[in-house]
């Protein structure tokens, strides 16, 4: 756990995918492989599983956001020819993406409710919001399948759609939840999985907090293997997202999220500081 200075904040910005849950439930891999996939040749006319994945790592490398990502891809030409009698506008909308998750994907994977984690939420002072690269319909369902979802609402959640054509770590899309919350930089912290969002976070002035997953710290820290799961973590690392602690970006490190409280008392305290 890196050091930090005392200082008042106000306000917890919470990634929600690989954040909330941890990266080796599977989940990560039925929605970014699967889910993906299935999705550009069901919806957006690949022909098959593997062309649509060509395209998916490219631009996903890029953007870190599956919605960004397939958007840029079509105005740059990458879908297979529209179907004759085509009326000409973009294919590829978040929402559509948003619903096809939400009603396709496996979310058993995320292990139900996390009730002592709601609790320590709501104990907490803060105000608390979910930032995700997710299309929101999508976000709106991992959040209730953790039990998560009244602490954030629709007015606490942004997601994807609400920042495109910006996503995260684009300084655009930070500063657009800055605006709507009413907050500035220095008074939020970001707790997060991907260190590409961590670096944006810190080089605009928030703290961060960075959730690494079970076993990714110190001599903890294993090397993927064959699973489903550990291919995710492979990608994630092709792509120079892997947690790294020892980044002077990062703050705190948690393998998990519910270590919060007994890691940040502070957060905590009547007048909330880090």
């Amino acid at each position: 756990m890196a050091s930090s200075s005392a200082s008042k904040v106000t306000t917890l910005i919470f990634d929600v995918d690989d954040t909330l849950y941890d990266v080796g439930t599977g989940f990560t891999h039925n929605r970014l492989v699967d889910g993906a996939q299935l999705y550009m040749v069901e919806k957006l006319g690949f022909p098959d599983r593997e062309s649509a994945q060509a395209v998916w790592t490219e631009y996903f490398a890029k953007y870190h956001s599956t919605a960004k990502a397939l958007a840029v891809a079509e105005q740059e030409g990458k879908f297979p020819p529209a179907p004759a009698g085509d009326s000409g506008e973009p294919r590829f909308k978040a929402q559509d993406l948003s619903e096809y998750w939400a009603t396709n994907l496996d979310f058993g994977l995320l292990g139900g409710p996390k009730k002592q984690f709601l609790e320590d939420l709501k104990a907490s002072p803060l105000k608390q919001v979910a930032f995700s690269n997710g299309p929101r319909l999508y976000v709106k369902r991992v959040l209730v399948e953790l039990g998560l979802w009244e602490m954030f609402g629709e007015d606490r959640l942004y997601a994807v759609d609400d920042v495109l054509p910006h996503c995260k770590p684009e300084k655009e899309a930070f500063d657009l939840v800055f605006k709507r919350l009413g907050v500035k930089a220095e008074e939020c912290i970001m707790v997060e999985d991907s260190m590409k969002n961590i670096r944006a976070a810190k080089e605009l002035g928030l703290k961060t907090i960075l959730v690494a997953g079970k076993g990714k710290l110190q001599s903890g820290r294993q090397a993927a293997g064959k699973s489903k799961e550990g291919a995710m973590e492979s990608e994630m690392v092709q792509f120079g997202d892997a947690p790294l602690e020892s980044d002077p970006a990062v703050d705190v490190s948690l393998e998990v999220v519910e270590e919060m409280r007994s890691a940040l008392p502070g957060l905590w305290a009547s007048s909330p500081y880090f």
